[in-house]
């Protein structure tokens, strides 16, 4: 998926930025027991007040459900953000990451499958409270240095992690089969 091509799609529709929409669709995506393009569009609609969503905008909301579905269902692990590519300023990409974090918390908080957040494994709480911080990046801090980059390239990669353990850990156990 291509974050510019997307990004200024949805911003011609929507006040929101392709990283922010990934990550909310991630966490509703962990967050909820049953999960499909009806689910996300439907949750989309009420929770962006999106009284009817253009052509092109639907075939961009589509795409970003079906790639990371298929990675999901792949490997939880191998999932890839919805980031500025590596040669956009590095307060862009952080800016993205941050919003890609802001979005799946406000995605997983508004799923049914965690009850209770204190009966979670402490690593999952971890991976939630890491991933809070990060979504609170001042990205106005950032500089274009080598030591900033590293950081951003370890953030990223531990909030992709995260990510796909978060998945793995929530997804519905398969039912054995009888035979």
């Amino acid at each position: 998926m291509d974050y510019a091509q997307i990004d200024s799609t949805l911003k011609a529709s929507l006040r929101e930025d392709a990283a922010f929409l990934h990550g909310f669709w991630h966490g509703l995506n962990a967050g909820n027991e049953s999960w499909d393009l009806k689910a996300w569009l439907d949750a989309l609609v009420k929770e962006f007040d999106i009284s009817s969503i253009p052509a092109q905008l639907l075939k961009e909301f589509e795409r970003i459900h079906d790639v990371s579905s298929e990675q999901l269902s792949d490997d939880p692990l191998s999932i890839t953000l919805l980031l500025p590519s590596d040669d956009e300023p590095l307060t862009l990409r952080a800016f993205a990451l941050q919003q890609f974090c802001q979005g799946y918390l406000y995605g997983l908080g508004l799923g049914n499958r965690i009850q209770n957040w204190k009966t979670l494994p402490q690593e999952f709480r971890e991976w939630i409270e890491d991933i809070t911080h990060i979504s609170q990046l001042d990205e106005s801090s950032v500089e274009e240095s080598n030591t900033d980059e590293s950081d951003f390239t370890d953030l990223s990669e531990y909030v992709r992690l995260a990510v796909g353990h978060i998945a793995e850990h929530l997804a519905p156990q398969a039912k054995p089969t009888l035979h």
